[in-house]
């Protein structure tokens, strides 16, 4: 009994090939027996991948079932050869395997394919060998972010099974290793494309869509710079992509009456000199990079170290289960959860203790919180809500003054702080007002005010 092939783009002996996966259920009992019979016995099935490699461009015989390799350059085969061991006749063919393209080879590195035994991969101990090459290559500002980096990394290589994934974003100064930080990403994660070597936006679009692949953007505080175009442009197709069945639907340029839908779902990681959009930065775990010298100084010189354990990578993919589902009732809820579960799903699956990194996301929720009742947004919805709560059901009012609020967050009430105060609410908190006679003030009342205000004292904790 045999599942679905999958087809892998790797690399065996420094040419492309294809990777075919075939699981295979066998009984656990007795090798010998035919499925059917174990089935039959109401006994335990086992299920194993089998591996094989398949040239490019391969192509089946529809008349003797012979498979030839034809490439691009040779056309679409019409004759079956005897020399490849064919019937010598005219025929129609099946395609087995397509050419890897130069296309896929540029987009994201291939792994140097060995077939270890699942027996053979202690994926703890891959684990702490990423932390160390990590740290000989990095200079994070905290010993967790270490294990958040690798277990990154490692998560990417179940991309299929997770409903959200977080991102990365590296913040620093010019060489404090942020791009190194990408680079290193790059050698060790699944599909990952790095945006910052060339490669156009709508080449970002196709790879994740038809390939499933991540995004690397260097440079991210200029390519997503919502002044521009482009830069809005790219914003609209990752803001969205951190959850499954997100897409980027545009326009056919020929047809007015048709769009075409791309799925965008999927890893990504920021290098930035500075913060950049907030609605973007709250799906991202941050690293504030400092300039250093770490001990490697080149990443070329741990190529052999990358490429094996990119390739202990790939069969940890393909022969153990999935991780597990974090469950309803863990700790972590909201944003937070969906940016971290990825990351602890795959520490607890493979046997690291996550604990710390658990900590760190409620730390990061917690100054995050903060941050915000820190601010002027926060004095101008406590008073509110506390304006609110004072008043009695018959005598709550339908508006209120921006007099009154300037007044009640210790404000003088001029044209300047009523212009900032507009500004505030139409850009920041999206509430509307009105100008009236006797100033402007907001709608307490309007009904999507009112929902948007019980919206707003929950994120900001009033």
């Amino acid at each position: 009994m045999t599942d679905e092939l999958i087809l892998e783009p790797i690399l065996h002996e420094n040419k492309p090939y294809w990777l075919s996966i075939k699981h295979v259920k066998t009984s656990t009992t007795n090798l010998n027996e035919p499925v059917t019979e174990t089935i039959k016995k109401n006994l335990p099935l086992e299920e194993k991948p089998i591996f094989e490699l398949k040239k490019e461009g391969l192509w089946q015989c529809k008349k003797c079932g012979a498979i030839s390799q034809f490439l691009p350059h040779d056309g679409k085969p019409t004759e079956c050869y005897e020399s490849d061991g064919g019937c010598g006749r005219f025929s129609q063919f099946k395609p087995i395997t397509t050419k890897i393209t130069g296309d896929i080879q540029n987009l994201w590195k291939l792994t140097k394919w060995q077939d270890i035994p699942k027996e053979d991969l202690d994926m703890v101990n891959i684990f702490e060998t990423m932390v160390d090459l990590s740290k000989k290559c990095l200079i994070f500002p905290d010993e967790t972010l270490y294990k958040i980096y690798n277990l990154w990394i490692i998560s990417t290589y179940h991309i299929n099974i997770w409903e959200s994934v977080g991102w990365l974003s590296f913040i620093g100064l010019h060489d404090s290793g942020k791009t190194r930080a990408l680079d290193y990403i790059s050698e060790l994660a699944y599909r990952t494309v790095h945006g910052g070597s060339g490669v156009s936006f709508p080449a970002m679009v196709r790879a994740t869509h038809y390939y499933g692949s991540g995004i690397l953007l260097d440079q991210a505080e200029t390519k997503m710079n919502s002044n521009t175009e482009t830069g809005r442009e790219l914003l609209g197709f990752i803001l969205p992509s951190y959850r499954r069945r997100s897409h980027y639907v545009v326009a056919h340029k020929e047809d007015q009456q048709k769009t075409i839908s791309y799925n965008n779902f999927g890893f990504k990681a920021f290098a930035s000199e500075r913060t950049f959009n907030p609605a973007l930065t709250s799906r991202c775990i941050p690293f504030h990079m400092e300039r250093d010298y770490p001990e490697i100084s080149k990443l070329s010189y741990l190529q052999d170290d990358f490429n094996l354990i990119q390739t202990k990578l790939l069969n940890y993919k393909f022969k153990f289960k999935p991780p597990e589902d974090l469950e309803n009732d863990f700790v972590l809820k909201g944003r937070i959860r969906e940016i971290f579960e990825s990351i602890i799903a795959t520490g607890k699956h493979i046997g690291v203790d996550v604990s710390d990194i658990i900590k760190y996301a409620t730390d990061m929720e917690t100054e995050k919180e903060e941050e915000l009742a820190g601010t002027v947004e926060y004095d101008i919805l406590k008073f509110i809500k506390g304006g609110e709560e004072n008043q009695k059901l018959f005598d709550a009012p339908e508006i209120l003054p921006f007099e009154d609020i300037c007044t009640g967050i210790g404000w003088d009430y001029d044209k300047k702080h009523a212009q900032r105060l507009g500004y505030i609410f139409n850009k920041k908190l999206i509430l509307k007002t009105k100008r009236m006679n006797k100033g402007t003030v907001l709608l307490l009342n309007e009904s999507k005010n009112a929902r948007r205000l019980k919206y707003l004292y929950r994120r900001y904790h009033v």
